[in-house]
């Protein structure tokens, strides 16, 4: 069977997919099926690390990654933004050659820069590290769930005003517009790219969303696993693609205190979720299409009766080994 990747920037156009894929008669619909990591060739899969397990080379390997590699991935491993976690995932399942392969190659339409000029042993060492990440309580690696610092004190930033008309945080309020044209915007190259990705910090004592006037803002869910995006279903239902735990979760109704009713797993085992499209447009869609990492995966709704919600009952859950009841393709652009 044909192999086509999908890249890992995939979420930029998900919003355009559900016109462009179902306006086009040349859809292809294939069972989904298990690629390589990146698309490593075989040879490099069966390469044996000399370092694995080592607990001197995974040290080493932490402090390249440190200066390397954790501006992007996180200190820990976490991801941020659009860049996958290496902590779980795709990262942890593949095999060690293959991410040695992956790091030497790089993969330049996608943010990853090659690192050929590490010495090989430095890489290697990164890799063993990396292995190391997820199985770490503390200290070298993070667990495989995300967990929110305890509350402490956060200072406020002492930095001068954004200069108009860019702003921050601090001077953002409902209803405030802000015009930014072509003149606004520094010229190109005007600086060094850089990545600077977000570190999660605990919420202040009675920091709080400001809602306009006859408006209220209350915490509806909270303890998910790097939640990405929400979309309402036309009955109401929100199903939401929760990355790091690599499901999709469905959030039903609202109980007087301002919390779900209903909490559901719609589908499960999925890589690195990120995004969500209903399809047909309109009150009664059959299917949903998800964006995961490396593919987008069509779901089935289950039939229902105009009284019901979807992913009701006991079987509204998808793994990738036993794709029933639900089924599932991989779609081809």
């Amino acid at each position: 069977m044909t192999k086509f990747p999908v890249y890992d920037r995939l979420h930029r156009y998900l919003r355009l997919w559900p016109l462009a894929l179902f306006a086009s008669s040349s859809l292809v619909l294939l069972e989904a099926e298990t690629t390589s990591f990146h698309n490593a060739p075989k040879a490099a899969l069966e390469v044996k690390n000399p370092y694995a397990g080592q607990a001197p080379a995974a040290m080493a390997g932490k402090k390249v990654y440190a200066r390397k590699c954790a501006r992007c991935h996180g200190d820990s491993g976490g991801g941020s933004g659009n860049i996958p976690p290496l902590a779980n995932g795709t990262a942890q399942s593949a095999s060690e050659g293959a991410i040695f392969w992956y790091i030497t190659r790089g993969d330049a339409d996608n943010g990853m820069p090659s690192w050929a000029s590490l010495p090989k042993s430095q890489r290697w060492q990164v890799v063993t590290y990396l292995k190391l990440m997820s199985a770490s309580p503390s200290g070298s690696g993070p667990s495989k769930t995300a967990r929110t610092p305890a509350p402490s004190a956060v200072a406020k930033s002492s930095a001068p005003p954004p200069k108009a008309p860019f702003t921050d945080y601090r001077f953002e309020k409902p209803g405030v517009v802000r015009r930014i044209g072509i003149g606004d915007l520094p010229s190109p190259f005007a600086s060094q790219s850089a990545s600077n990705g977000p570190t999660v910090v605990a919420r202040p004592e009675n920091a709080w969303p400001k809602a306009p006037a006859g408006f209220k803002v209350e915490l509806y869910a909270t303890g998910l696993n790097n939640p990405r995006l929400m979309r309402t279903a036309p009955n109401g239902d929100i199903f939401l693609a929760e990355t790091n735990g690599g499901d999709i979760k469905v959030f039903r109704g609202i109980t007087p205190d301002g919390k779900p009713e209903q909490v559901q797993v719609f589908a499960s085992g999925l890589n690195t979720p990120f995004g969500i499209a209903f399809y047909p447009p309109g009150p009664d869609p059959q299917w949903v299409y998800v964006a995961n990492m490396d593919s987008v995966v069509r779901l089935s709704l289950p039939q229902r009766r105009s009284d019901q919600h979807w992913a009701s009952g006991t079987s509204s859950r998808s793994s990738q080994r036993r794709p029933s009841p639900f089924q599932r393709r991989t779609i081809l652009p």
